[in-house]
């Protein structure tokens, strides 16, 4: 009889849970050949000032280490308001298809992203929108972007669905080679139309190496990471983003602070190669 009840209460436990709007799916990868360059395209203009012709100035040596074809990574994700309470917490997967990414063939690789999030996540979040122009578009499940990974440096962009439209406007996870402490490098980003409050607006970044220990994740305990402080800075406010990146497994522990004060917390709990 004690076992039946026990049976019983776990059931009525997992019926209360809130529903997921999604579970993670396994998407198609290929181990096609890697291409032995990232290349930079730019186009020729002609008399006028016409562009008539692309070509590529550099070709850099490509590497897959991080982002292999077929290697899945999953993330917890923690969204915070200022005073630290919890707004939603949820779970995303990255993967690698072994593909150019179609909108920069040339030079990045594609990554599919889905996000695993239920109507209650949506509801909570709703009220801690900083960019109240940004377009509703719904919340996506599955979405496709790039990433760089070569002898240069490994660049991603950042899990920006959802309720994390705010790490548009944060710098992006990044890493140059040859890694060492104290390293320190620059960015700036254009956002165009189509972003609400951000539209033509520009923002420069500033990063630096400031360590090299072990970190503890839901992953496991992951030795050495490299730790990246970075920041941001645009007309409507400033950013932080502090980083761990390993070798072999990238960008593992992402803690962002938008400039609402808000905190973002993604870390890495699975990796799997098929």
């Amino acid at each position: 009889m004690k076992n039946l009840f026990s049976t019983i209460l776990i059931l009525l436990l997992i019926g209360c849970n809130p529903k997921r709007k999604t579970s993670f799916t396994e998407i198609d990868c290929i181990k096609e050949e890697m291409p032995k360059f990232d290349g930079r395209k730019v186009s020729l203009l002609d008399e006028n000032g016409v562009a008539f012709k692309d070509t590529i100035i550099d070709k850099i040596e490509k590497r897959r280490t991080v982002f292999k074809p077929c290697r899945d990574y999953i993330y917890s994700a923690k969204f915070y308001d200022e005073n630290r309470n919890l707004i939603t917490s949820t779970r995303i997967k990255m993967t690698a298809t072994g593909k150019r990414w179609k909108f920069q063939p040339e030079l990045q690789d594609e990554l599919i992203v889905q996000h695993e999030y239920s109507k209650e996540d949506r509801k909570k979040a709703a009220k801690y929108k900083l960019n109240k122009k940004l377009p509703d578009y719904g919340w996506m499940k599955e979405t496709k972007t790039g990433i760089i990974e070569n002898v240069e440096k490994i660049w991603m962009h950042p899990f920006r669905s959802n309720q994390f439209s705010f790490t548009e406007v944060a710098p992006f996870p990044e890493i140059k080679y040859p890694i060492e402490i104290g390293k320190s490098w620059t960015g700036q980003l254009h956002i165009q139309e189509g972003w609400g409050d951000w539209e033509n607006t520009s923002g420069n970044s500033s990063y630096e190496i400031t360590s090299r220990e072990p970190i503890e994740t839901k992953y496991g305990k992951i030795n050495p990471c490299w730790k990246v402080k970075s920041k941001s800075s645009y007309p409507f406010g400033k950013s932080t983003f502090d980083y761990w990146f390993s070798e072999t497994l990238g960008f593992v522990k992402m803690n962002y602070r938008n400039y609402g004060g808000q905190y973002l917390e993604i870390e890495l709990e699975e990796v799997n190669d098929r």
